[in-house]
């Protein structure tokens, strides 16, 4: 009987749930980790730029107009014109540049009836095979219109070549026609294009001048068949030759002092010192570099690329991407306290107001982002316009009014964006120089955010 007393007092046990207090810290952590995890997805990401120290090289780019001493030769008669003379190539005051052949000649025998029927030695063939090699190597797919003037040259090249074999072929040849070798007026450089612009002046130049969609070239040696007065060459007769930029008001202030800079051309990547002047035509400024060299690597070109090469300012390269602008209110310096262990920060007795109306002061810790001998500027976001601040142990109120505009960038160095303000002492298109050393700014190697577009204060940056 006892024993079975004993069996009905039996109380089942009841067994918890499966988790205990390491479960639910682990799930919380888990659910932060998603959440972390979704934010950094989802969030803008920021590219970091470090800051560098250094000069800003001017990177001015620019299609120059390249104005020469141009003389354009018209033909004395009509006829089929031959080329001797290669194109950029220097020709003597009398040298033969071009043939006009007026009918029919049998040259001796064995030749054909035009001038490429003379032979030519193992010299002139190494030279031709010399240019189709260098032709070649620099082929472009995007240039083909070059293939025509690599045609041409080697053509002009060829007869230059077999002047003096034609010559005396021609004066021992009979026929019906007649040949008449044209020479060049003085020395010069010969060009087998013309443009319109072989009279322009420095004068003369407008900013329409350097529109290149209305620019026509004619290529004379696609023009075999030629009649009396039609232009069929024309020489460069001086070494010595200016290229003409436009040029902003800004960049002219900056070049007024200068009588040559230095400038690269970018079709080659040499570098050149040139004499330097200001012309201004009709209120728009133009740079005008005078050259004395390298001009048969440019005889037939009106536009050249260049880029001038200019070493200035020295100072913190930042991108100008990352420049933003900020508004900030200014304290008078006597409503302030100085935080003697955190000079970024001054204390400010800030008057409140509470629902009922009564006034109270609070003390509040403001960033300061500059300061002049009288005021200091801090964050809009702590204040509204119209508050006052308080001078300590002082009846005197200040309300709160004017503003600044402070250039800066975005300080990410933290983890968070922290506005700072730059001092632009220099820039160009894409990078600017600020002033270094400076108690509210940059230093060398902070990180900054790259597109202030990206980011605003207190932002944490992923």
């Amino acid at each position: 009987m006892a024993a079975q007393n004993q069996k009905k007092k039996i109380v089942k046990y009841r067994r918890l749930p499966g988790f205990n207090i390491g479960t639910i810290m682990f799930g919380i952590i888990f659910i932060y980790m998603i959440i972390c995890m979704v934010m950094y997805l989802t969030s803008k990401k920021v590219t970091a730029y470090e800051v560098t120290a250094g000069p800003l090289s001017g990177n001015y780019r620019f299609t120059a107009l390249a104005l020469k001493s141009e003389q354009v030769v018209n033909a004395g008669q009509s006829g089929t014109v031959e080329y001797y003379a290669r194109e950029g190539g220097k020709v003597g005051s009398g040298g033969n540049v071009y043939s006009l052949n007026e009918g029919s000649v049998i040259l001796a025998e064995g030749t054909g009836s035009d001038t490429t029927g003379a032979e030519l030695d193992a010299k002139s063939m190494s030279k031709i095979r010399s240019s189709m090699s260098s032709y070649a190597s620099n082929y472009s797919n995007s240039a083909f219109q070059n293939v025509y003037n690599f045609k041409a040259d080697i053509e002009s090249s060829i007869l230059e070549l077999s002047n003096e074999a034609v010559i005396r072929q021609m004066e021992t040849a009979g026929g019906t026609g007649l040949v008449n070798f044209c020479t060049a007026p003085t020395d010069g450089l010969v060009v087998y294009s013309i443009d319109n612009y072989e009279n322009l002046t420095i004068d003369d130049i407008t900013l329409e001048s350097f529109e290149q969609k209305n620019y026509k070239k004619e290529n004379l040696r696609l023009n075999r068949q030629v009649s009396t007065g039609d232009p069929v060459y024309k020489l460069i007769t001086d070494e010595s030759w200016s290229l003409v930029i436009p040029l902003d008001q800004r960049l002219a202030a900056e070049l007024a002092e200068k009588s040559t800079v230095r400038f690269r051309f970018l079709k080659d990547g040499t570098t050149f010192n040139a004499g330097f002047s200001i012309v201004q035509n009709n209120g728009t400024y133009f740079g005008k570099l005078d050259i004395s060299n390298s001009l048969s690597r440019f005889a037939s070109d009106r536009f050249v690329e260049i880029e001038l090469v200019l070493n200035r300012k020295s100072g913190l390269k930042i991108p100008n991407t990352a420049i933003a602008e900020k508004i900030f209110y200014k304290i008078p310096k006597d409503f302030v306290t100085v935080n003697e262990d955190s000079p970024g920060e001054v204390g400010i007795l800030k008057e409140t107001y509470a629902r009922d109306g009564s006034a109270s002061t609070k003390y509040v810790m403001a960033t300061v982002y500059n300061k002049t001998n009288s005021y200091y500027l801090v964050d809009s976001s702590q204040f509204k316009e119209g508050e006052y601040v308080l001078l300590k142990d002082s009846s005197k109120r200040y309300q709160i009014s004017e503003t600044e505009t402070l250039q800066g960038v975005y300080n990410i160095n933290k983890g968070y964006a922290v506005f700072r303000e730059i001092k632009v002492l220099d820039e160009n298109e894409e990078y600017c120089i600020v002033e270094e050393g400076s108690s509210y700014g940059l230093a060398q190697y902070d990180h900054i955010a790259l597109d202030a577009s990206d980011v605003k204060d207190e932002d944490i940056v992923y």
